[in-house]
């Protein structure tokens, strides 16, 4: 077993040496403009580590798209995203031609983990 801290795929390598099983990510997901950045201990963390975007998917989209690469034939992509992303990063996932799609939901029962294999 090996794991791997990258800058999203950019670490993983090419060929076969690059390929895994599994990649889980638990990205930036929250709108650049959301308020709640600006409260609690939000206050506290880099803004780079909690927004993507004025929609908060961009990095989501960036992973969908790259991580066909380095995904070997039936490995699977977990995502932890917002509480209002589920159907949007469920539609990334079927643009980027990924099948089996599932999605979790957290202990308040709010969809918060899409999972899907590779194209």
């Amino acid at each position: 077993m090996r794991c791997i801290e990258s800058d999203w795929c950019a670490a993983l390598g090419e060929g076969e040496d690059g390929r895994f099983h599994l990649i889980v990510s638990n990205p930036p997901y929250i709108r650049a403009d959301d308020p709640h950045l600006a409260q609690g201990d939000l206050r506290h963390e880099p803004p780079a580590a909690l927004a993507s975007g004025s929609d908060g998917l961009d990095a989501l989209r960036q992973i969908i798209a790259s991580a066909p690469a380095h995904l070997l034939p039936g490995g699977w992509l977990l995502l932890e995203h917002g509480y209002d992303q589920a159907e949007a990063v469920r539609d990334l996932l079927t643009a980027g031609g990924y099948s089996d799609l599932e999605q979790h939901r957290d202990l308040a029962g709010i969809l918060r983990v899409s999972a899907s294999r590779r194209p």
